[in-house]
């Protein structure tokens, strides 16, 4: 019973990496698949339609998985030519269920047609001044201590 107890004791340590590990495996394999699954559909998308449109894959831990899409709404022809290639893509892939989030995306006034307006990374507005400037920190005054005068 003692000899029982400190074998597992000695070898948790052992265990808790190993699983550790096994997880780190199990989410990097998820990323990946993720990741493969997104660059097939925006080939997809693009082989039929050119660069208009970038879907971003996500894996769920329940296993489906999530499509979003920011389409162009005053082009019902075009959002409706995404909806079948992504789904006709994602059935080749094997995904037999998925969710499929389509955000509306404002179209440039003045631009061609097909032309989505997407937001600016962070870099860019930050590079713009869009973002508030840190403002120095006022210099820390220190106090002394007293000093003592003799007479």
């Amino acid at each position: 019973m003692v000899r029982g107890l400190g074998l597992v004791l000695a070898l948790s340590p052992l265990l808790t990496v190993a699983g550790l590990l096994a997880i780190a495996e199990w989410r990097d394999r998820r990323r990946a698949t993720a990741v493969a699954r997104q660059v097939r559909l925006s080939d997809a998308l693009a082989a039929e339609l050119g660069a208009v449109v970038a879907p971003v894959v996500r894996s769920r831990l329940a296993g489906r998985w999530r499509v979003e899409i920011l389409v162009p709404v005053g082009r019902p022809g075009l959002v409706g030519r995404i909806v079948a290639i992504t789904d006709r893509a994602l059935r080749e892939l094997g995904v037999p269920q998925y969710e499929l989030v389509l955000a509306p995306a404002a179209v440039r006034g003045g631009a061609a047609p097909g032309s989505v307006v997407t937001r600016p990374s962070r870099s860019r507005r930050a590079r713009r001044g869009c973002l508030p400037r840190l403002r120095p920190r006022p210099p820390r005054l220190r106090s002394r201590p007293p000093q003592l005068r003799l007479a």
